[in-house]
């Protein structure tokens, strides 16, 4: 397979990856506010750039898994990827919204990517 198409498909799963896995720990913790409903709405919306950040960064290491390689761009690449997903989402409901909070976002998706990127290549073999 060709490196473009590798990384085109490493950084696709990646982010697919990530997503699910935002995804699925915003399930638990929604399950959470339901049970105590302790927190305020401008503390939620960090807490879900919080959760994409650490989605980024599943959805980076899957991806420079798959790629072998190029930690930091796949997984940088993978967290803008997750961002453009949810930009995507967000106009079709008509509630882009290009806020100081959509750039901590856009932040914690690539830096969180990058970081799960490096991770992954530099995760020690266990021979």
């Amino acid at each position: 397979m060709s490196d473009k198409k590798l990384m085109i498909k490493s950084v696709s799963v990646g982010a697919l990856c990530g997503l699910a896995c935002s995804v699925a720990v915003m399930c638990v913790f929604a399950l959470a506010m339901l049970k105590t409903g302790l927190l305020s709405e401008s503390a939620l919306n960090y807490i879900t750039a919080g959760f994409l950040g650490l989605g980024a960064i599943v959805g980076g290491f899957a991806a420079a898994k798959i790629n072998r390689g190029a930690g930091l761009i796949v997984g940088a690449l993978t967290g803008a990827v997750m961002i453009f997903a949810l930009v995507i989402v967000s106009a079709l409901q008509n509630r882009a919204d290009f806020s100081p909070l959509f750039f901590i976002k856009l932040l914690s998706a690539a830096a969180g990517g990058s970081l799960g990127g490096i991770l992954a290549v530099r995760e020690k073999k266990g021979y």
